[in-house]
């Protein structure tokens, strides 16, 4: 067994913890995951802000500007278009090396920009370059736009067009839309999220791990802009981003605090909210595409530890008969029904059905599992976790 996974380790370059805990998870599915893993979803989601704009104005006025836009059937403010791929891409001499966060947005269309650039020894404006990765797996091929001292003394600005990828998926950043704030890019589970949340206007909310702002403006708009929301994250620069983000979507009615949420039950005693939403930081092994991951069982370990935390002091500012949702972009069992039994065992909280089901039922691991939602990378074109309690 531990050939086949060294094996496997070297093939799909994941590490050797991240295919035990795959495994455990999918089984005889184990290579139909790592492969799904290494390549985006068929659908690209984005969500239209109700706070501004009717999805249907959306939808035509993006199918207007070329855009293959449909609305889904299940959520009407969730969007996606296609995602077309996979394409050949020419390989050029000349290779710039960038990093994993830029290898996976190049595979998918992106352009190269100078702070995404490890190495471009010898290049030249002009010339034809293949992007690779790290681990020199090829992701992309486009036109050099700046030299290689230009790139590594200003470290901003445009780098290479990417002529060539994988896969295409168009950009919404530089249309009205998404200036205006009528949309947010956001996968589909996150959305989904949100809704299984179900925030009604005039509740009290809190999100103790708000940042960058999606799931909380989504909150928000689904409470119509009445109520109060309170979004926790403890960093600034963090903070910062989600106010940008709340203002640009319009968002009237959230009190953001720079706060560790893991104390917010002793550093806010008085603190009692109706629904809470905790999404917090995860070895986030069921986001796509992924080229790599180094990820060890330490780390999983850890993080299933650290998640454990928030959701603890987050059990304890809920009101009796009031609603937590928790969700992870992952799907080892550490992070998913491992916290849902630590939930229910610790927390004071029972599992609740969800009033939207649209992935996969929890591992049959123990009694209700199957009312917890999983989404899978083979199956759905990414990982998801989300769970739904009630306080007794």
């Amino acid at each position: 067994m531990s050939l086949i996974i060294d094996e496997l380790s070297k093939r799909w370059k994941f590490s050797k913890d991240v295919i035990n805990a795959l495994k455990k998870v999918y089984q005889n599915e184990l290579e139909l995951v790592l492969k799904a893993l290494k390549t985006p979803g068929k659908k690209y989601y984005f969500r239209v802000n109700t706070l501004k704009a009717n999805p249907n104005d959306v939808l035509k006025s993006l199918r207007n500007k070329g855009f293959q836009v449909e609305i889904d059937k299940n959520i009407p403010e969730a969007l996606y278009i296609p995602v077309e791929g996979p394409f050949e891409i020419p390989i050029f001499d000349k290779h710039v090396i960038v990093d994993k966060f830029t290898a996976e947005s190049v595979l998918q269309g992106a352009h190269v920009y100078a702070p995404g650039i490890i190495n471009c020894k010898g290049i030249k404006i002009g010339d034809k370059v293949t992007i690779v990765d790290e681990l020199n797996q090829e992701v992309g091929s486009g036109i050099a736009r700046m030299n290689e001292t230009q790139i590594l003394q200003f470290r901003k600005g445009l780098a290479v067009e990417v002529l060539y990828s994988k896969y295409k998926i168009p950009s919404f950043r530089e249309t009205e839309e998404y200036k205006k704030g009528f949309i947010y890019p956001q996968s589909f589970p996150a959305i989904l999220t949100s809704r299984i949340l179900d925030p009604k206007p005039e509740e009290k909310i809190l999100d103790v791990c708000c940042a960058p702002g999606g799931k909380l403006s989504h909150i928000i708009q689904l409470m119509e802009n009445k109520g109060l929301v309170i979004g926790v994250d403890r960093n600034k620069k963090k903070i910062e981003t989600t106010r940008k983000n709340l203002a640009r979507l319009n968002c009237k009615i959230a009190t953001l605090i720079i706060h560790d949420s893991r104390y917010i039950d002793k550093d806010f005693p008085s603190l009692k909210v109706d629904k809470c939403l905790v999404d917090p930081p995860c070895s986030a092994l069921g986001v796509t595409p992924k080229l790599f991951d180094f990820t060890s069982m330490k780390d999983i370990l850890n993080l299933s530890e650290y998640q454990k935390q928030f959701i603890k002091a987050a059990s304890k500012v809920i009101k009796p008969n009031g609603v937590l949702v928790y969700s992870v972009c992952t799907v080892t069992i550490e992070e998913c029904e491992e916290i849902a039994k630590f939930v229910e065992d610790e927390c004071s909280l029972k599992i609740e059905t969800q009033n939207f089901f649209l992935g996969s039922p929890g591992l049959q691991l123990f009694l209700n599992a199957e009312k917890l939602q999983r989404f899978h990378p083979h199956i759905h074109g990414l990982g998801f976790f989300i769970a739904k309690f009630r306080k007794n």
